[in-house]
């Protein structure tokens, strides 16, 4: 049985990220910004108790995402610190040893970090997070620099903190409602009735950061694209057995090589390319193929689209029908695709698996027009794992880097084939996705 209880504050209104949805509440890698974090606590410590703080208009909501979660969602207050005291009052029914709060908008807080606090906590009364500070801090008056400290002992506080429930609640009580909005956190309140009181720094991360500002947004989602290619690959093995699949692009290159896989897997799968009468830049051969195959299987699991076309040579120097062809195949066909699919997905809570390329992240030089397409790719998988969700599809894409295809053989001629991924080991990984619960995945192989 634990001894403490988490708090996670996610009661902010989120007015700096210029956002009509409170930020906690925004969607990024597939989930909401509070159910990442609630998903780093929970894992850490699944039998914990954790309160949510949220506010009020928000609560119906958020107890839906929760509601299959031991969560206790609470109204919070109108302020970070009413919000904190509000958890305390509603834990001291049946008061835990200690408490552990964290902010909702730090979705990266990392299992080692709350290791150290819970294991400094076991010698401390109270403990904070802390980095050292890399800029240079000054004192401003009316304007002016007053003064420059050293950087020596200068730290950016972060969370969780934690304390012994006790000693923070009366804490609380003893400075009251007015007082508590003159601080900015929980040691401060703490500090202010025991003066003589230590808290004790537990070192955090730069990767723990707080989604506050628009930029922000664009690191998180650029750190869960990080972790998910990390944690992805990891999945130990295949749940396919028994699943209906249908690969577009099947015929060739990674797409033949994820058929393969699948079959061995104990998928049954439906290859589906231009030689096989289905061409995805016509809508109306994708939606005669899922039809056909629904009739035929009575349901289809995943999806597949492995099809793509790169014609490499200077923008200015490919005709209008190249341009348009790659167009279509990367982007109109995956749009087709995705389109045709969502009936059938939403029927088996499947998964729709689209392919991006490592050029998304950069356009480059000579394909310029594959590189766009493949950065919507990841826009529209991002997109459509929102959309989606509620229906119960999950939408993933998996990034391959340089693969040694036979589209890639005509267009990068020489390259050394030992420096080149093997289309087994993409498809492989994609294999592994597709056996998954994940949905918004941006999956780097």
């Amino acid at each position: 049985m634990c001894d403490f209880a988490f708090v996670l504050l996610a009661g902010g209104s989120g007015t700096r990220l210029d956002s009509p949805i409170p930020k906690q509440f925004i969607r990024v890698a597939g989930k909401t910004i509070v159910e990442h974090s609630f998903a780093c606590l929970h894992s850490f410590a699944p039998d914990a108790r954790i309160v949510i703080t949220v506010p009020a208009d928000a609560l119906e909501h958020a107890r839906d995402l929760f509601k299959n979660t031991r969560a206790e969602v609470i109204v919070g207050g109108s302020s970070r610190q009413a919000s904190s005291y509000a958890a305390l009052k509603h834990l001291r029914a049946d008061p835990p040893k200690n408490v552990i709060l964290h902010d909702s908008a730090r979705p990266f807080l990392s299992h080692q970090i709350i290791h150290d606090v819970v294991e400094a906590l076991a010698a401390h009364e109270a403990v904070d997070v802390a980095i050292k500070t890399s800029d240079t801090i000054i004192v401003e008056r009316d304007g002016f620099i007053q003064s420059i400290p050293k950087r020596d002992h200068i730290y950016r506080g972060q969370t969780p903190q934690a304390f012994r429930f006790d000693a923070l609640i009366s804490s609380y009580e003893e400075l009251g409602q007015d007082k508590v909005g003159e601080f900015t956190d929980d040691c401060g309140i703490y500090m202010a009735c025991h003066p003589m009181g230590q808290v004790r720094i537990v070192k955090g991360s730069s990767e723990n950061i707080k989604i506050t500002d628009s930029i922000d947004l664009v690191l998180a989602d650029e750190l869960f694209r990080i972790r998910q290619q990390q944690l992805t690959p990891n999945l130990m093995g295949l749940d396919l057995k028994g699943k209906n699949s249908v690969v577009f692009g099947g015929s060739m290159g990674i797409g033949k090589a994820i058929v393969q896989i699948l079959e061995e897997a104990g998928s049954t799968v439906h290859s589906v390319s231009r030689r096989s009468g289905c061409d995805i830049t016509d809508h109306a051969q994708v939606a005669s193929t899922i039809d056909g195959l629904v009739r035929e299987w009575g349901h289809i699991d995943n999806v597949i689209n492995a099809a793509g076309l790169l014609i490499k040579s200077p923008l200015e120097q490919q005709s209008p029908a190249d341009v348009a062809q790659q167009v279509s195949v990367n982007l109109l066909g995956s749009l087709n695709v995705a389109q045709c699919s969502h009936a059938a997905l939403k029927a088996s809570h499947g998964m729709l698996l689209q392919f991006s390329s490592s050029s998304f992240t950069r356009g480059r030089a000579d394909y310029s027009a594959y590189s766009a397409c493949k950065a919507a790719i990841v826009n529209l998988t991002q997109a459509l794992s929102d959309e989606w969700k509620d229906d119960g599809i999950r939408v993933n894409c998996v990034v391959p880097g340089r693969t040694d295809t036979s589209m890639r053989r005509a267009n990068f001629s020489g390259e050394d084939q030992r420096t080149l991924l093997s289309p087994y080991e993409v498809a492989l990984a994609s294999a592994k996705l597709l056996s998954s619960s994940d949905t918004g995945i941006i999956a780097r192989v």
